[in-house]
């Protein structure tokens, strides 16, 4: 094919007509070849039959009268007709009469098997079977074998004259081929010539001379307007580019101008960029370096601690009760007392070691070189002292406090994000060993960290699978000495850790947002026992639910709690909710909202553990409370301690200075009970009178007595 690609175009034109003349000369000389030897074997068929019909009629007389000597004089003739090669009469029973066969010729005298005639072609002869007839009855057959000798002659003939026809049409085609294509490749030769001239002189006032009306000549007409249209736009071109020329130069002088402002600019994109880089690497509020920065630089210190085999300390922070600052004083005040953590930490740690802000009041430091792991110790003890130091913001004085993990390289971690995980966890454990600590990593950590793992897993399939259950202490009026009602206590049955305590997962249940669901089904149970109560008679009983700071703040406990009511047909001035004084001075504006809705209901809302929190005396005038619960922690020494009783006193006093209702909780001994009793607080619930019970052992103690056993020691 690429031999085809680069022949001239008149060679192409040429073995094109040579091409289609061989093909069409082919397929004629084939048609009349076939036509001719189909003619031919016609022919042969129908010479036998003529001669089968002679021998036949001349034969007749011979079969009726049995005269085999006649038969085979009448077979005779055959000797002058060279091409057939056998023939023999038979008789009516089918048996051979008279036989004439050529010299040298051999074949088989087999019968003829019908009466009809008919002819058969084979490879090297062809046969003829024809039936002979005396005036409608079959006296006998004729059988003619003839060769191909006359059809071979014949065929002969024509394929010498069909060859002969066919070199001599290819003949004529190459010669008128050689001679047309001229017609179409000399205007494209000239075309491309001129084509060429103009290419190498750019001479564009060179024209082609055609008259044709074809497609050559509108090829060349179109060639000669495209070099007039050249012509014009060159003459155009010039034109404009001595305009141009000018133009340029005006430009020039122009750009010079604008090249000066563009470095200008440049540079001021440069220090804006190094700004931006700056900002992407530092937290916006302290200035500090932000996370990402930090990872870097831990990163590049454990590769050096790692090659120098030295140690690599990190401090998780974590501002203690911030959030209580962010809610009830506003984040502005909380990001300026960020800024000053911010610059006090700086202020205790060496010129090597970093600081960074995670986020929120979460900050980390990091220690790149340390000679021993009680260097980190040292440094997190400065930070503590130093952030101790009251911070004075608009008017409040503040007192700040910090939890402290501490993760050292190698031992506890030898890569950034485990070293970063176990400090901290073990920041958290200095939470809850009562914040304002500073507490080392241990892998006895990391089981209790992979425990809360595990129990905020199977935590969130506990509802589903019927595992939390509640128990209700009874609540009781020691003048009347009666249970007036029972506080619900929820406890999980883990299916492998047996009873697990709220205090375990309580927590996890608020950081996770189970709380919502969980705090829904508590609820509900505690509404459906009082409906049974109440219709099983006893219809002073009440029921205290506690409910958490998610419950609180979140949307949607106002309408659980109606809905709660309406289904269970419940009284809502016999439902009292208890919520701790922590609980109400996180986003306080919005607990009182939610509280004041809960009220208007009829529900009561009692203050728990009070005196262990951190509200104000403003705020608790400012909460819609009937009733405040005196914290066990107080109540647990009395009477052994004097100062326990001077708080319970004050709490009592103030209590019902503010006509607040009062319930001591924790109540063990009958000492408690008394002490209590002499300060008119009458309503106990503690474990001197019960424990918290399933709901089936409080309702047999409803039926069973109306009275608790230690009120009859009581006068």
């Amino acid at each position: 094919m690429k031999i085809i690609h680069h022949m001239p175009v008149r060679r192409k034109i040429t073995l094109i007509i040579m091409l289609v003349s061989m093909v069409s000369l082919t397929l004629a000389v084939s048609a009349f070849l076939l036509t001719e030897r189909s003619n031919a074997r016609q022919f042969a068929a129908n010479n036998l039959q003529t001669m089968a019909e002679i021998i036949a009629a001349n034969s007749k007389a011979a079969i009726l009268f049995r005269d085999n000597i006649a038969a085979e004089e009448t077979l005779e003739f055959l000797h002058y007709q060279d091409h057939i090669l056998a023939a023999i009469i038979y008789g009516p029973e089918f048996e051979p009469f008279a036989v004439y066969k050529r010299p040298g010729i051999n074949i088989d005298m087999v019968a003829p098997s019908a009466q009809e005639s008919k002819t058969l072609f084979w490879k090297d002869h062809v046969e003829l079977v024809n039936s002979i007839s005396h005036e409608g009855a079959h006296v006998g057959h004729i059988y003619l074998r003839s060769d191909f000798r006359l059809i071979h002659d014949q065929l002969s003939r024509y394929v010498i004259i069909a060859l002969l026809v066919f070199f001599a049409s290819l003949l004529i085609s190459f010669l008128l081929s050689a001679r047309m294509q001229r017609i179409i490749t000399e205007p494209l030769q000239r075309l491309s010539e001129i084509a060429r001239q103009i290419t190498t002189e750019k001479n564009y006032s060179l024209r082609l001379q055609g008259e044709s009306r074809d497609e050559v000549g509108n090829l060349l007409t179109d060639f000669n307007e495209m070099l007039n249209q050249i012509q014009l736009r060159d003459e155009e071109l010039e034109v404009h580019r001595t305009a141009l020329e000018d133009l340029v130069a005006q430009r020039t002088a122009a750009l010079e101008l604008t090249n000066s402002k563009l470095e200008a600019a440049k540079r001021e994109a440069e220090r804006i960029a190094e700004r931006m880089e700056y900002h992407a690497h530092h937290d916006a509020l302290t200035d500090l370096p932000n996370r990402p920065l930090l990872i870097d630089r831990i990163d590049i210190a454990l590769s050096h601690a790692h090659r120098e085999q030295t140690l690599a300390g990190m401090l998780f922070l974590d501002l203690d009760r911030f959030k209580l600052i962010n809610d009830s004083l506003g984040h502005a005040i909380g990001d300026r007392l960020l800024r000053v953590v911010a610059q006090r930490l700086k202020n205790s740690i060496r010129e090597d070691d970093t600081v960074a802000r995670l986020g929120g009041d979460e900050f980390m430091v990091l220690l790149p070189t340390i000679e021993k792991t009680s260097d980190a110790g040292y440094i997190g003890k400065r930070i503590i002292d130093a952030l101790n130091e009251p911070v004075t913001c608009d008017g409040y004085e503040l007192n700040i406090t910090t939890s402290i993990g501490v993760s050292i390289y190698p031992y506890d971690g030898k890569d950034t994000d485990t070293l970063i995980k176990n400090a901290d966890i073990s920041m958290y454990r200095a939470k809850s060993l009562g914040r304002n600590k500073l507490v080392y990593y241990t892998a006895e950590m990391n089981e209790e960290s992979r425990k809360r793992l595990l129990l905020e897993t199977d935590l969130r399939k506990a509802l589903e699978k019927q595992e939390l259950a509640l128990l209700y202490q009874p609540i009781v009026d020691t003048r009347r000495k009666k249970i007036i009602g029972a506080e619900a206590l929820i406890l999980w049955n883990h299916p492998n850790l047996g009873m697990v305590h709220p205090a375990e997962f309580i927590q996890i249940a608020e950081d996770t947002g189970l709380i919502i669901p969980i705090g829904e089904w508590v609820i509900r149970s505690a509404f459906q026992k009082l409906r049974e109560w109440h219709d099983a008679g006893h219809l002073d009983m009440r029921v205290a639910v506690n409910l958490s700071p998610t419950q609180l703040t979140r949307p949607g406990l106002v309408s659980i709690v109606e809905h709660a009511i309406d289904e269970f047909q419940i009284n809502a001035y016999k439902v009292d909710f208890e919520i701790t004084e922590n609980v109400a001075m996180q986003n306080l504006d919005t607990v009182i909202v939610t509280l004041d809705k809960l009220k208007q209901l009829g529900i009561s809302i009692s203050l728990d553990d009070f005196g262990t929190g951190y509200s104000s005396l403003s705020h608790l005038h400012t909460l819609p409370v009937d009733t405040i619960k005196i914290g066990q922690s107080f109540v647990r020494n009395i009477p052994d301690c004097m100062g326990d009783m001077s708080i319970a006193q004050a709490i009592i006093a103030m209590a019902n200075s503010l006509d607040l209702s009062v319930i001591a909780e924790g109540v063990e001994n009958i000492k408690q009970m008394n002490f209590f009793r002499q300060q008119g607080i009458h309503v106990i619930q503690g474990h001197f009178f019960s424990k918290p019970l399933p709901v089936d052992e409080l309702m047999e103690m409803l039926e069973t007595r109306s009275t608790l056993f230690p009120l009859n020691v009581v006068n």
